[in-house]
């Protein structure tokens, strides 16, 4: 895939002599560059102009964080959740997912980088939680992409000697990219585990406009690996569709055949899910889109989710073709029940304080 680089930069006047927007502007040569007094009142204003999500992915915004740069990632108390930590260092994404939740999720229709990375760096230092190992897995793939903008960032190598002086922590970097590169000579420790988004070549090809094919993300998986990093996998979500069941066991069959098991921190598993207001905008979106069109009811956490019996079908299923082809590979559920957990895995963590502690495990083995 090709490296996202920006039709049009705006940048607040704030951040307009820090480190990291001087170098994003360096190396978008010939992007017009155009300064604004105030980020909140430019988004405002785009959005009263009716500045859409597809014009808005062609252009970058760089500011300050005024808010927090970590966080609890949102889950939920109603369902199963693992006490994963989110990372912001920006949000939005060059890739144009049909089931992207961000399309529904962020007022902000602009591919955003936050300058101030030293404030992010003194929040990660001070913070209480990870001076007590209390949180040890840390991601940056909720609002973003980890490694679409890399190339722009080095964002990677910035936080590393963070990461490095701590090593009971983890940073996950997820992405559906192979732009992996700036990973390879980094001297990380094993404070990384990058991790990639899988699907069937039929829902990649299909919903995932502006990603790397299947088989192209394993590879760069594979690359990953023997720069001895782990790696991770997510499933999440799964798409029920015709021929899920081929597609999905196909995508497991690949994984058997050219990643180590030993090289695998962990794999999600996950169904679509999504708030009710989603599916109207990606259908605007995407008139081309059949994923919404399925049998859908609200769940306790008052998203839209399949039948229970329908994702019972793909959750089992999966489940034992790991058990079959990865077998001692951790898998696990995101945002699932006690029914999805006993049927499809044999055992239900009774509490989110137990799940946390299964996967904390595997940070560091």
């Amino acid at each position: 895939m090709t490296q996202f680089f920006p039709e049009h930069i705006y940048l607040e006047q704030e951040a307009a002599d820090l480190p990291l927007a001087r170098q994003v502007i360096e190396r978008c040569p010939g992007v017009p560059v155009e300064v604004v007094a105030s980020a909140k009142e430019l988004i405002a204003g785009l959005q009263q102009q009716r500045e859409d999500a597809v014009r808005g992915k062609n252009k970058l915004l760089l500011c300050c964080n005024r808010g927090r740069f970590l966080d609890a990632c949102p889950g939920t108390q109603i369902y199963r959740c693992c006490g994963y930590a989110v990372l912001t260092p920006g949000a939005g994404c060059p890739l144009d997912c049909t089931y992207c939740v961000l399309q529904a999720y962020l007022n902000n229709p602009l591919i955003t980088l936050y300058a101030n990375q030293q404030d992010m760096l003194g929040e990660l230092e001070a913070a209480p939680e990870l001076v007590s190992g209390a949180i040890r897995r840390i991601g940056t793939g909720e609002f973003m992409d980890s490694m679409a903008l890399e190339h722009l960032t080095d964002f990677a190598s910035f936080v590393l000697p963070f990461f490095r002086s701590r090593p009971g922590l983890i940073l996950e970097l997820k992405t559906k990219t192979v732009l992996v590169e700036p990973l390879l000579k980094l001297d990380h420790g094993g404070s990384y585990i990058i991790s990639w988004s899988l699907n069937t070549a039929a829902i990649v090809a299909a919903e995932e406009h502006g990603a790397t094919g299947l088989a192209e993300r394993i590879a760069a998986a594979k690359q990953v690996i023997a720069c001895g990093y782990r790696v991770a996998f997510h499933f999440d979500p799964m798409i029920y569709h015709d021929g899920w069941e081929q597609g999905y066991r196909a995508v497991v069959e690949m994984l058997a055949e050219n990643i180590p098991p030993e090289s695998i921190a962990w794999v999600s598993i996950g169904a679509l899910r999504f708030m009710p207001q989603l599916k109207g905008i990606a259908q605007r979106r995407f008139p081309g889109t059949r994923i919404y069109t399925g049998e859908f009811l609200p769940g306790f956490d008052g998203k839209m989710r399949y039948l229970q019996d329908i994702r019972l079908e793909m959750f089992k299923k999966m489940a034992g073709w790991f058990q079959d082809l990865l077998p001692g590979v951790f898998a696990y559920f995101c945002m699932e029940n006690e029914l999805s957990w006993n049927r499809s895995f044999g055992y239900f963590p009774p509490t989110n304080a137990a799940l946390k502690e299964l996967l904390d495990r595997r940070v560091k083995l």
